[in-house]
C-alpha cells in the first residue's frame, strides 16, 4: 500500500517536472498527494517499456479511442500511459494485471471548472494560477491547485468541496 502511494506522489511530481476508467472496490486516502520530498526518491520507476498488459492497452484505446500518439511505462507495480489529449497532458495508470488505478490531466486555469475556480478564486484573488492537476483516484477526484503571487508560491488540494494549502513557499 505504501508503494503505491508512494508512486502515486512520484507521478504527480513526474508529470509537473514533465510540463508536462474502471471504478476501485473502496476509497482510500489521499493525504500522500502533500508528501514532496518523499516522492522524489521514487521517479526512477518510471522507464520505457515494450511489455505492457493487454488488459491495460485494451481498456486505455476504449477510453481513449481518439488517441494514437501516447507512451507507456512500466513500473514495479504496473504501467504508465502519457499522452496529450485538447490541449491538456494525461496520465493514466495501470496496475499488473491491467486495471485502471488513477489519471492525472494537467491543464491551465481556463480549463479549470467553474466552481473550483471560484473556490480558489474567493480567497486567493490575487494569485496567478500557474497550473492545475486534476486527478482522479477511485471515485474521487482532487485538484490540485498551483498559484503564485509578487512573494509567495502555494499549492490548495480541492477535494469534496474542502480547500487546504498543502504547499507554501516565500519566493526570497
Amino acid at each position: 500500500m505504501k508503494k503505491t502511494h508512494l508512486f502515486i506522489a512520484a507521478i504527480i511530481v513526474f508529470t509537473m517536472a514533465a510540463g508536462s476508467k474502471a471504478k476501485a472496490q473502496s476509497a482510500k486516502p489521499v493525504s500522500f498527494l502533500t508528501d514532496v520530498k518523499s516522492l522524489e526518491r521514487v521517479i526512477s520507476l518510471l522507464e520505457p517499456n515494450g511489455a505492457i498488459s493487454t488488459r491495460a492497452m485494451r481498456d486505455f484505446k476504449k477510453s481513449y479511442p481518439d488517441v494514437n500518439d501516447e507512451q507507456w511505462y512500466s513500473f514495479k507495480d504496473g504501467f504508465a500511459v502519457k499522452f496529450k489529449e485538447e490541449g491538456m497532458d494525461h496520465m493514466v495508470t495501470y496496475n499488473r494485471i491491467g486495471d485502471w488505478q488513477y489519471t492525472i490531466v494537467n491543464y491551465d486555469e481556463k480549463k479549470l471548472p467553474e466552481y473550483v475556480r471560484a473556490l480558489v478564486k474567493s480567497s486567493y484573488y490575487d494569485y496567478a494560477i500557474t497550473l492545475v492537476q486534476e486527478i482522479t483516484v477511485h471515485d474521487q477526484t482532487i485538484y490540485l491547485v498551483h498559484m503564485q503571487d509578487a512573494t509567495t508560491w502555494k499549492t490548495l488540494k480541492i477535494a469534496d468541496g474542502e480547500m487546504i494549502i498543502t504547499e507554501d513557499f516565500n519566493k526570497s
